[in-house]
């Protein structure tokens, strides 16, 4: 057996940080490699124990890599999918139409962690027969063989897709439901973040069977990918033992709040007795700041694609003033596929729907500081990695450090804190004691909220020169 380590996608994806967990290289026939949680609780690929590497096809490997150097990006995947029927926008890619709106029907917007709408259409699809299996996240309980909570599962009924609902900041994995399709035929849809989907379509670029059997992709709005520890957080800080979580709603919807508002829901042991609890509002409790990316996958920092641009139908939450004050929770929608609009404009005549138009800026503005450190800061980690001598993934978005000083500090801070959070966090467990976690966190959350301070400080001293300047040039002319 050779040294596999020595491909390409492991001396640059996995052994430089770059891998998602996504498990596409894991579904392939006879791969090497496996998908496995690791200490930090973060889904990354790895060697099987006895891996054989006499019938492996590594150029296949790097192809469905979302991350590889040797696979399309997003724009190449897209403009065969949709640039016959949509425009294009440089931000959220080809679109058809784009929404704001919310179910009107049932239990879906309720039930959901903001309009319901994904839930809505993938049960629609079930309903008119044009899928016979759902592939989404479903809860589950830990047990001694698996302690994940959460895990992607195939559903056949509308009430099976329904209980799916809401978002979950949990790392997951595809590898298994995708060996399922190969084996099970049938019509599917599947729903992910984007660089999930991203994979799934570099898939099917390869595969004939998933090609064929995969019907429809829906994507979600993502800021990035959380560890485990993400959920244990939230527990210990309701008082709740770590590695003791039985359930957990990262989205629990609070009445009398705005959208933003919302809380966690955990259950699990405190003094050895079962117990459920909610946190106060996200905005009053620690670590709930997106911005500080506390247990972010480092992939995600190396992602230019916020709106699923591979998808043939994109939901995300509507944070725009006009829509953000509803705690019941408001959808950005961007279709792309004409199937899947014309379903939605019969969901709104039959009153199941309420849709109204927005615009592609409409779109972006609801995750302006999303593109901000996808876009902006990405552009400066690439000239980071670059100075470096490091590899990193070929993206859209081109080096540059063009930007002033102190956002560039906050970019390099939002590296640290994310990293360090992984670190510290092991350690506080170790010490049992959560105290520890926050004492390593916030000098690194303060000398990032520095930052800001500077920046609104140049802005001020820049208006001042402004200032004197005008006032000087009029004595002049006096």
């Amino acid at each position: 057996m050779s040294n596999l380590k020595s491909v390409t996608l492991f001396n640059t994806v996995v052994e430089n940080g770059y891998c998602i967990g996504c498990g596409a290289c894991a579904s392939l026939n006879n791969s090497p490699l496996e998908i496995k949680l690791n200490n930090y609780g973060v889904y990354q690929a790895t060697l099987k124990p006895l891996a054989d590497s006499s019938n492996i096809n590594y150029s296949l490997l790097e192809k469905v890599c979302p991350f590889s150097a040797s696979s399309l990006n997003e724009d190449q995947i897209s403009e065969k999918l949709y640039a016959q029927e949509c425009n294009y926008n440089p931000k959220i890619g080809y679109y058809y139409k784009t929404f704001a709106g919310y179910v009107k029907e049932g239990e879906f917007r309720n039930k959901g962690s903001s309009g319901g709408v994904a839930t809505w259409i993938l049960s629609r699809l079930l309903e008119k027969k044009l899928v016979d299996y759902v592939i989404h996240l479903q809860s589950q309980s830990p047990s001694e063989n698996d302690s994940r909570l959460f895990k992607y599962s195939i559903s056949s009924t509308k009430e099976e897709a329904i209980s799916g609902a809401k978002t979950r900041y949990y790392p997951v994995e595809m590898s298994e439901v995708l060996k399922i399709i190969q084996k099970q035929s049938g019509r599917y849809a599947i729903i992910g973040v984007p660089c999930f989907i991203k994979a799934v379509r570099l898939l099917m670029n390869q595969d004939e069977i998933l090609r064929e059997r995969i019907r429809f992709c829906i994507g979600l709005i993502c800021g990035h990918l959380k560890s485990t520890q993400f959920a244990e957080m939230f527990a210990w800080q309701l008082g709740i033992e770590p590695g003791t979580i039985e359930k957990i709603d990262f989205r629990k919807k609070l009445p009398e709040t705005s959208a933003s508002s919302y809380g966690v829901e955990v259950t699990g042991k405190e003094n050895n007795q079962l117990t459920t609890k909610v946190t106060p509002p996200v905005n009053q409790i620690f670590g709930t700041n997106w911005g500080l990316g506390l247990f972010k996958y480092k992939a995600c920092d190396y992602c230019d694609d916020i709106t699923a641009e591979t998808a043939d139908l994109t939901v995300g939450d509507a944070w725009l003033p006009q829509y953000v004050q509803d705690y019941k929770g408001t959808n950005i929608v961007v279709v792309r596929n004409i199937v899947l609009a014309e379903i939605l404009e019969e969901g709104v005549k039959s009153k199941s729907l309420y849709l109204e138009k927005i615009s592609p800026q409409d779109v972006i503005e609801s995750q302006n500081a999303n593109y901000r450190h996808r876009r902006t800061g990405l552009a400066y980690r690439l000239y980071v990695a670059q100075k470096k001598g490091e590899w990193y993934p070929i993206k859209r978005v081109k080096p540059s450090k063009l930007m002033t000083a102190s956002i560039r500090r906050r970019f390099l801070l939002r590296m640290e804190i994310a990293e360090k959070s992984h670190i510290f966090f092991q350690e506080a467990l170790q010490h049992k004691d959560y105290s520890f976690f926050l004492e390593k966190m916030l000098p690194l959350i303060q000398f990032y909220d520095i930052t800001y301070h500077t920046s609104l400080l140049l802005k001020i001293l820049g208006k001042f020169k402004s200032l004197v300047k005008t006032v000087l040039q009029s004595l002049i002319l006096k």
